[in-house]
């Protein structure tokens, strides 16, 4: 009986979309005073506005505010009112600072309304507004990441490339931050290609703990995106299905590496009171993030399709 355990090699297929949605605002807050906004033109902050998304930002594509208005006339702009630059938050959020001309002495919350922010996205000059498709500058086919001993073999395959200059190669070891391993340059001509285009790197990495990888794809612009993470066990670590942090907290996220490179499962994520609180039929990836499990115990089952074989992992979630 083919035995219900993790290979060394983590291997996963992959298709990312050529585009993705440009997230548009889900709330904001207005905060009256400067702090720490710069000056312009001898103009100092009025106060910041503070935008939640419906969607992840990413760093490199913070949007514009391009106006403000009442909730009331949403097609007529407040005069005399501009913002600054958006600073990313770790929360997710964005800060903006504005400011108010001379002939509008009101600040934004002085006008006791709602308000409608006109948000764009810069995309190598155009506008875009919210909702819209960015197209990503590099699809990715195939992204793997396997251990040989003190080795971690980095493999990933582009479908098509377009305006890119290269990759950087991060990984996060336990509960550290990321770090840059190298910078591998494209194979693309100019930055193009509509061909497939195969990379590899190879990591020395005698850790005993599990190790994430994750690319930064750069542009020729400095713009970038991320892939999909994949995730490799420690040095000397037994083949066996890993759940870390373990115990987490309570809104954290739990990752999963499960036994099998290939294969389907069914995943159920049981309580105490054995109530199936979450469920994955036929899952094919190695990898699982469980998000924002509140305090107490749970039992992860994996059932493997093929032999019927059953995994119970406990998990432990503590309050913050």
């Amino acid at each position: 009986m083919k035995k219900f355990l993790l290979s060394f090699l983590l291997i996963a297929s992959v298709s990312f979309a050529f585009s993705q949605d440009l997230p548009c605002i889900a709330d904001y807050k207005i905060s009256n005073g400067g702090g720490q906004c710069p000056d312009v033109n001898g103009v100092s902050a009025t106060g910041t506005v503070t935008l939640t998304f419906d969607g992840t930002i990413d760093e490199s594509l913070i949007p514009l505010i391009l106006s403000v208005a009442d909730a009331t006339d949403p097609n007529t702009p407040i005069p005399f009112v501009s913002f600054g630059e958006g600073t990313l938050n770790n929360n997710g959020t964005v800060t903006y600072c504005y400011y108010v001309g001379p002939a509008n002495t009101n600040n934004l919350g002085g006008h006791h309304a709602t308000f409608i922010f006109h948000i764009a996205y810069d995309l190598n000059g155009n506008l875009v507004p919210c909702g819209s498709q960015s197209p990503l500058p590099v699809s990715f086919k195939v992204f793997s990441a396997s251990r040989s001993n003190s080795a971690v073999f980095i493999k990933w395959t582009t479908a098509s490339e377009t305006n890119n200059l290269g990759f950087e190669i991060q990984r996060l070891i336990g509960a550290g931050n990321w770090q840059t391993v190298s910078f591998v340059t494209t194979k693309a001509g100019n930055g193009y290609s509509p061909t497939e285009l195969a990379y590899s790197f190879t990591d020395q990495n005698a850790t005993k703990g599990v190790t994430q990888y994750r690319i930064k794809q750069v542009d020729i612009d400095q713009r970038a995106r991320f892939s999909e993470i994949r995730a490799v066990r420690g040095l000397g670590q037994m083949a066996k299905t890993i759940v870390y942090p373990n115990p987490s907290v309570s809104g954290s996220k739990v990752n999963v590496i499960f036994d099998e490179k290939d294969g389907m499962r069914d995943v159920s994520l049981i309580d105490m009171s054995g109530r199936v609180i979450r469920q994955w039929k036929g899952f094919t990836n190695n990898n699982l993030q469980i998000e924002n499990l509140t305090a107490g115990l749970y039992n992860l089952r994996v059932i493997l399709r093929e032999t019927g074989e059953q995994g119970i992992e406990k998990i432990v979630v503590n309050k913050n």
